[in-house]
């Protein structure tokens, strides 16, 4: 069991910050109280050294957050990234995700949701767990991913509020979302320049990976949940220049592509009936890139098909060190989006999405008027000779209604479609997990 003490924002009265500009408010500002201030520059990192966060100023008491069961959000979270991948990848082409990034972004939807609506979302992420407890969960995991010191994983989440609903709003929300999240909560007219002005802090919080979510605003939103979580993690051993030459990669079409394969010799062997993997750490061993390549004749959707997160928990489970693994891998480079309205439906988070049943008064009262609209989450990863660099942000939108040992050795060539996933190593949870069809 965990548990974990955390600050709480002492309230203001988010009417009176409101009230004191209404009608002709000058440019928009962070709530900081939660309230409103002009001219604070965009802030939400969860970094040390970041610009104000909402709260800060305040005098922050304590609160103690929900005891969990940690292997039992775990194995939660497992099962629905798994579930999550299955329902994002389009057939044939290269597909990723964050389920950390769609969690945190949701979940900072669940705390200000009520009855049905919130428990749809809390047991989509873990059955039988609380919301309280999945807070307390994605606290500790922030704040563990963050003290590492050889790999940067940054994570920020944000609350930007169009100006016509901000009365509606309630301070402990803005509160819960503060202490759990360390989000900070923007006002401001949802317009063009809005747009820009949340691009900007995609950009910025992407450490540039991803320069853009939005197009537009839609005419009814009055509320829009962020988060962006990117990694930059050079290789524990990086591939020497000799180690990379030009080599064939047969992708989901059966065409040969000539691409830049990148070999090595790995410590970490998998396998199973249907498919063999290896591990490669990043500096520090905190984190690890998992490869998992389905046995010949098995396609990578054949494989999805019948992956759940008892068969990943299996497959990890294999993990031996008894052979030294000679690998080849592809560098690769490619962006992937998608609207995740009928993934997360089809989850079961149902509710939330009906303007007739959502349940959001937690957010702005009254019951009802609130319910999601859209969720778009967009995604990067670059595997190079030195580093992965991967990035996500998920937008919530609200509207108002290896060398042989001796005799033995094993071989896992990634010279076809695979599946992979940015790990974390001390459970073996994926941050990202993907595919990869095509190299070009």
């Amino acid at each position: 069991m965990k548990k974990r003490i955390v600050g709480t924002i002492l309230a203001t009265m988010l009417g009176m910050a409101i009230c004191a500009g209404c009608g002709g408010k000058e440019a928009a500002g962070w709530m900081d109280e939660p309230g409103i201030e002009s001219g604070q520059d965009v802030a939400g990192s969860t970094d040390s050294g970041s610009e104000q966060d909402a709260g800060e100023s305040t005098d922050k008491g304590s609160a103690e957050m929900a005891e969990y069961d940690e292997e039992q959000i775990r194995d939660g979270y497992i099962d629905y990234s798994i579930e999550l991948l299955k329902e994002s990848v389009t057939d044939g082409t290269n597909s990723m995700i964050s389920p950390l990034s769609v969690m945190m972004a949701m979940d900072m939807a669940a705390a200000g949701a009520k009855g049905s609506t919130q428990d749809q979302i809390t047991q989509m992420f873990c059955p039988g767990a609380s919301q309280a407890q999945i807070e307390s969960y994605l606290n500790d995991l922030m704040e563990r991913y963050q003290a590492n010191e050889d790999v940067e994983l940054h994570i920020a989440n944000s609350i930007w509020i169009n100006d016509g609903y901000a009365e509606e709003i309630n301070t402990e929300y803005l509160d819960r979302a503060n202490q759990v999240f360390d989000a900070t909560a923007r006002v401001l007219p949802f317009d063009a320049a809005a747009v820009e002005e949340i691009n900007g802090w995609v950009d910025e919080n992407t450490n540039g990976m991803i320069d853009r979510l939005l197009d537009s605003l839609q005419p009814g939103t009055v509320l829009c949940l962020l988060n962006a979580t990117a990694v930059e993690a050079p290789w524990a051993e990086p591939y020497e220049d000799a180690q990379v030459w030009e080599d064939d990669f047969t992708d989901a079409a059966g065409q040969t592509q000539s691409v830049e394969m990148m070999h090595g010799t790995e410590e970490d062997y998998f396998e199973t009936e249907d498919a063999v993997g290896f591990l490669k750490y990043y500096e520090g061993g905190e984190y690890g890139f998992l490869a998992i390549l389905p046995k010949e004749g098995v396609t990578v959707e054949e494989y999805l098909a019948g992956m759940t997160g008892e068969s990943y928990r299996e497959f990890y489970n294999t993990r031996t060190g008894a052979y030294k693994v000679h690998t080849m891998m592809p560098k690769f480079t490619y962006e992937y989006e998608l609207t995740m309205n009928d993934v997360l439906y089809a989850l079961g988070v149902k509710d939330a999405f009906n303007g007739d049943l959502a349940d959001f008064s937690g957010i702005a009262s009254p019951a009802g008027d609130l319910y999601i609209d859209l969720v778009m989450h967009k995604t990067f990863i670059e595997v190079g000779q030195y580093e992965t660099r991967a990035a996500a942000v998920t937008g919530v939108m609200m509207q108002n209604l290896a060398m042989p040992i001796e005799e033995e050795y094993r071989e896992v060539y990634l010279d076809r479609p695979f599946i992979y996933a940015i790990i974390d190593m001390e459970n073996g949870t994926p941050i990202f997990i993907g595919t990869l069809q095509s190299v070009q």
